[in-house]
This record gives structure tokens, C-alpha cells and sequence, in this order.
């Protein structure tokens, strides 16, 4: 199960969940910080949050608060 932890999109609800807040969003792709290592980092502009649907995703990274690490491939050789 995904949950976004910015607007409440979620990919599926748990058997034993009553209700949850947000809207149900199983086509989107989701997004995690934590305990994974990625190529991309929000903590700066959202530190409680653990997983971004790709709309909250996408807004971050227009806004400029989602950090990219280089990549190897992407360093150029002299």
C-alpha cells in the first residue's frame, strides 16, 4: 500500500481499514524517500514525509525543493 503523505492519495486500503482520508488513486505512480536510497531527496522542503503521489512529486520538483544527486553517468571524463 501506498499513501501519500501530502495530500492522501492512496494505491489500496488495507483488509481491516475502516476508512481513509484521500482519494483513491491506484493508476498513479508513488514515490519513496525512506528507507530506500534514491537518486532524489524532498526532507529539506517535506522532513515527515515518507512517500509523494507522482502529482505531489511533480509539484515539488517544478517548485524546485526535490534535490537530485548526480549521477556517475553524468559526470564527464577529462
Amino acid at each position: 500500500m501506498a499513501y501519500c503523505d501530502e495530500c492522501g492519495n492512496y494505491d489500496q486500503a488495507y483488509p481491516h481499514q475502516l476508512s481513509i482520508d484521500g482519494s483513491y488513486q491506484p493508476d498513479l505512480y508513488y514515490y519513496w524517500d525512506y528507507p530506500l536510497e534514491e537518486d532524489y531527496d524532498w526532507r529539506a522542503a517535506r522532513p515527515q514525509h515518507d512517500c509523494l503521489c507522482e502529482i505531489c512529486f511533480d509539484i515539488l520538483n517544478e517548485e524546485g525543493k526535490i534535490k537530485w544527486k548526480e549521477c556517475a553517468s553524468s559526470q564527464t571524463v577529462q
